[in-house]
């Protein structure tokens, strides 16, 4: 993760981590956990009480599990993100979604609105949503050779990345629908945003 995060996609993990940080909240989901490593980087006097995972990934539901276990009062969901999430209508504080929207089905970022969507459904008023996803087109991005070359691999592989079409202003577009408020950077090749319910 630091290799491929500081020279293939150019991003600074510090900028995540600033991410949960500062946008977590005491009742929080995360779409695509990983292997829960920002979650459990995150400060001792997080907010943070009640976490909520959900991935298609068994594995990553359980590893996570286990590494925040006795930590936060964690609930798991193995089902595909693009689908209703089982979690009432304003009920988060904060959703997150870091480096897993380029792993979700589509030919563009519109075929992966549904989880923008239901982000925004299941926030409260003022809740926000955020995170970062590695980008495949768009003249703001800076893709050097490393990332050509990975983004070509990754995408001739199945259960991989799937972000060919997926761009900078396509991302801004879809959050800008569903929140009132978004802060959108290119950073590298990811776009990193932080949008307010």
């Amino acid at each position: 993760m630091w290799f491929s995060h500081a020279f293939a996609w150019q991003v600074p993990n510090s900028l995540l981590h600033r991410n949960h940080r500062d946008n977590v909240g005491p009742s929080h989901l995360t779409v695509g956990p990983g292997n829960g490593y920002f979650l459990s980087k995150l400060p001792k006097d997080t907010p943070l009480r009640t976490l909520h995972l959900l991935d298609l990934n068994p594995a990553c539901l359980e590893i996570t599990r286990k590494r925040l276990s006795g930590r936060f009062d964690i609930r798991t969901t193995e089902q595909d993100a693009l689908k209703p999430w089982p979690v009432e209508p304003e009920s988060l504080d904060s959703v997150d979604s870091h480096m897993m929207l380029h792993t979700v089905r589509g030919k563009d970022m519109w075929d992966k609105e549904p989880l923008m969507a239901e982000a925004a459904r299941a926030l409260k008023p003022g809740g926000r949503f955020f995170g970062c996803t590695v980008l495949g087109k768009g003249d703001e991005l800076r893709i050097n050779a490393l990332a050509r070359r990975l983004l070509d691999l990754y995408n001739s592989q199945e259960n991989t990345f799937c972000n060919l079409g997926d761009s900078p202003e396509d991302l801004r577009k879809v959050l800008e629908k569903h929140f009132s408020t978004v802060d959108f950077q290119v950073v590298g090749t990811v776009g990193v945003w932080v949008a307010t319910k």
